[in-house]
């Protein structure tokens, strides 16, 4: 039965308007902040100007919302993927080596005023002194990680639909001996538990959280190393109570450990500096702001590693080097983008993030056929049929990729400036530089592929190909749409639940210490 061509227009229109509306938000938000710059006469950020970076983006975007026309392209459109963001990375690279000749050529005061700038960061990973040649060296260094990284998972899965046949490394894992995959795996989640270890150690606190913390990560990483070599010993019996029963387990802990560390982490870090007056209403408070900073920083490595031994536990073996490659490259940029706030807007890092995600995405061997979808990993501590839990298991494995560069953006907002937060007036400014352009932007990429591919199908439908292409990729984009409004979900909650209790604590502090001083 067809449908009316009214409806069909509606509901076009309306996803048109959606992508214009997000656009002049953001826009809004861009104007918003040139004008702040222009009244602190800020000279360190970036000029008005197009850069190459951002004029690539736009041009990505366009060929990518082009190629969605081609049933060619669409089956085989993870080449579309790793091209934009090897390139894009490529330009990051070109960038960074330009400022580092700009800066060996440029004088002693032009170099005294970056590394001020760089002191009164109050971001995360910026609080940790580093001399000029180190972060460059960690510029260059996490540029090349990242770019090795793509390269590696591009040669993992190396055809999509058409080019299946393509000799590539999960193939040849594939036919070797089962003991390498299972060292492999035991290789990547060891390498999981020594990062978010790693991690804890850079927050330079003994809190009870915090141990509670890296016991439960060590404890799901044993888990799921004992699941692995169970799952290669015992399979003479089609179910496994024991491995079922780690898996429970599993997701039992993992579960409690993120749903403490959202709920608990904005209460254990100080909301001021002890050097400071409560009432000064001068300047900025730097405690303040490393405390709301080493918040975000907990919350987001904890969702990150947790989700990082999820799928390890629940992917194929084949693909453990995958999660690892996406993990590093998740790290990498956000070290990168910390380092570099002078060479990039904020949309570029997002965006960047994005095109990370898309990427590990077909790196972890999917496609856009309904056939490349994981079954058997989505029954995984099931121990009976369930459709709803299936599927979301099956939901998970699918889009981990995604999802882990959504988690991975609320560690990215720790590194974001907030000196200045001693009025309840700037906890909204804040909230609006943590979540906005990583909210807004994702739902804005989103509803233009969701908007040109009903296009397209629409226009596709009397395609030949209409069924065995453009309907599956149609499905994808829909569950992609699920997951955008997931992952923007846990960003906005994140920061809007952090800042609330900084908020509260610092005007209880604020309203005791004006208690003392007047007694």
């Amino acid at each position: 039965m067809r449908k009316p061509l009214y409806l069909l227009v509606s509901a076009i229109s309306l996803m048109i308007i959606s992508c214009f509306s997000l656009a002049g938000i953001i826009s809004c938000i861009f104007k918003g902040k040139s004008q702040i710059k222009a009244e602190h006469h800020s000279e360190l950020d970036l000029d008005k100007h197009w850069h190459l970076d951002e004029v690539f983006i736009l041009m990505g975007i366009l060929i990518y919302v082009a190629s969605l026309g081609s049933s060619s392209f669409v089956e085989e459109e993870q080449y579309i993927w790793h091209f934009l963001t090897s390139t894009l990375y490529l330009i990051f690279l070109m960038k960074t080596v330009q400022s580092m000749l700009k800066e060996t050529n440029s004088t002693v005061v032009h170099r005294s005023e970056a590394n001020m700038f760089r002191r009164n960061s109050s971001s995360y990973l910026a609080s940790y002194k580093l001399t000029p040649g180190q972060q460059d060296g960690c510029k260059l260094y996490t540029v090349l990680i990242v770019l090795v990284a793509g390269r590696i998972l591009r040669a993992w899965y190396q055809g999509g639909i058409n080019w299946v046949h393509f000799p590539d490394i999960s193939k040849i894992l594939t036919q070797s001996d089962s003991s390498i995959v299972k060292s492999l795996q035991s290789i990547s989640v060891l390498a999981v538990v020594v990062l978010y270890s790693v991690s804890l150690m850079l927050l330079r606190t003994r809190r009870i959280l915090i141990i509670g913390l890296w016991l439960s990560h060590l404890s799901c990483g044993l888990l799921v190393m004992l699941h692995i070599w169970k799952s290669q010993v015992d399979t003479s019996t089609p179910i496994n109570h024991s491995t079922t029963s780690i898996a429970q387990i599993f997701y039992v802990i993992a579960s409690i450990s993120v749903t403490c560390t959202f709920l608990l982490s904005p209460w254990i870090f100080p909301t001021h500096s002890k050097e400071a007056e409560p009432t000064s209403s001068s300047g900025s408070n730097p405690e303040k702001a490393h405390g709301l900073n080493h918040s975000v920083f907990l919350t987001g490595v904890t969702y990150t590693m947790f989700w990082c031994l999820l799928q390890l536990l629940l992917q194929q073996p084949i693909n453990a080097i995958p999660v690892l490659l996406i993990l590093l490259q998740i790290i990498s940029s956000v070290i990168y983008f910390s380092l570099e706030k002078s060479l990039h807007r904020q949309w570029v890092q997002v965006v960047a993030m994005q095109f990370l995600g898309m990427t590990g995405h077909f790196g972890l061997g999917n496609t856009n056929s309904l056939a490349s979808i994981d079954v058997a990993g989505a029954f995984i501590g099931i121990s009976s049929y369930s459709t709803v839990l299936s599927g979301v298991l099956m939901f998970i494995i699918t889009y981990g990729s995604p999802l882990l560069l959504y988690l991975g953006m609320v560690v990215h907002m720790s590194v974001k400036d907030s000196t200045d937060i001693s009025t309840p007036q700037k906890w909204s400014s804040i909230l609006n530089r943590m979540i906005a352009l990583p909210c807004l932007l994702a739902l804005l990429i989103n509803s233009i592929a969701l908007t040109s591919y009903t296009i397209v199908l629409l226009l596709m439908r009397n395609h030949l190909f209409v069924w065995s292409v453009f309907s599956p990729k149609y499905l994808y984009v829909c569950a992609a749409t699920v997951c955008t409004y997931a992952g923007v979900l846990i960003i906005a909650m994140t920061g809007a639940y952090t800042c609330a209790v900084f908020s509260f604590r610092t005007r209880n502090y604020r309203d005791k210490s004006v208690d003392q001083i007047d007694g």
